[in-house]
């Protein structure tokens, strides 16, 4: 591949991390802290990352990592000094880099520590017996980056595009065909983005307020009273919410029985790509509406 071709790349945003990677290149392995990719022979890249309390040590990980490496027969596992093209990429990180050696494969990565965020990341390159990588991992390394500068995270996988306030923790996900779902919480509240499909199979050629009346239960959201429909920015929409009291003692009861007084919730058909996509909302307190609009304009399935 000529790593020129940057159009024929994509972006690949998850949980933090967010970095370009060639079009075909595809997620085969995915954690909250944890991103394999694999190309059409196997896997290609490997990251793993960790909030970091207190002081950090590059030897006590790199110890752990010769261990699990030689461990396995046939692994030959060496530190080596950073390589000379990879150091303008990495400067804004501490780094360790080293490289593996096996019979059928081998490995070459680095242990990169971000004294801004407290995050430790092991990021490694598979390169099997073919043609020379190292331009590819050089544009991959230059377009990583581990935090936000704006206080927006962006969340990019499976087609799926979105940007969260940082302030908001990833506490599930799931990625399966007909059915996407990311929920995220901070403190009290909770956000939650869907994305459903084929749009046209769910609908049966009808509208949107019946598949949700039929769908609500299921996801928990019938306390959004008074679900309308009407057109989003040129696409039929749902949208509909439940304003609790703020009472000092519905906010006890509440608490006491894990309820969320306030809700909101919008999905929209997104005919283009044949999704329903959708966003809700959760809280014991107002929720933050413009916040809301925020994260809606800015979801997507491309």
């Amino acid at each position: 591949m000529d790593s020129g071709r940057l159009e024929s790349w994509k972006t690949v945003a998850w949980n933090g991390l967010s970095l370009r990677v060639p079009s075909q290149w595809e997620v085969s392995s995915l954690a909250t802290s944890y991103l394999q990719l694999d190309d059409e022979v196997g896997p290609v890249l490997e990251l793993k990352w960790q909030q970091i309390k207190g002081l950090f040590s590059f030897k006590t990980h790199l110890k752990k990592l010769s261990r699990l490496s030689t461990s396995t027969p046939g692994v030959d596992f060496q530190e080596i000094p950073l390589p000379h093209d990879w150091q303008q990429a990495l400067r804004n990180f501490e780094v360790q880099s080293f490289v593996w050696q096996s019979t059928e494969v081998s490995g070459k990565g680095a242990i990169l520590y971000c004294s801004e965020c407290q995050k430790a990341i092991l990021l490694q390159f598979y390169q099997k017996q073919r043609g020379d990588d190292s331009r590819i991992q050089l544009e991959i390394l230059h377009s990583f980056r581990d935090h936000s500068e704006d206080g927006m995270l962006p969340w990019a996988l499976f087609g799926l595009r979105a940007l969260i306030p940082q302030r908001f923790v990833l506490v599930r996900h799931r990625f399966h065909p007909g059915h996407y779902q990311l929920e995220f919480q901070h403190k009290k509240e909770h956000l939650h983005l869907n994305r459903w499909g084929p749009a046209d199979l769910l609908l049966k050629g009808g509208d949107l307020l019946p598949w949700f009346n039929k769908k609500c239960k299921e996801l928990n959201w019938c306390h959004a009273a008074n679900m309308r429909e009407y057109n989003y920015d040129g696409k039929p929409a749902l949208q509909g919410q439940s304003k609790g009291s703020i009472a000092a003692a519905n906010r006890l009861w509440a608490r006491m029985t894990r309820k969320k007084p306030h809700i909101w919730v919008r999905l929209w058909h997104l005919a283009s790509r044949n999704q329903i996509l959708g966003v809700a909302a959760r809280g014991l307190k107002p929720l933050n509406e413009q916040m809301l609009e925020e994260v809606c304009s800015n979801y997507e399935m491309v």
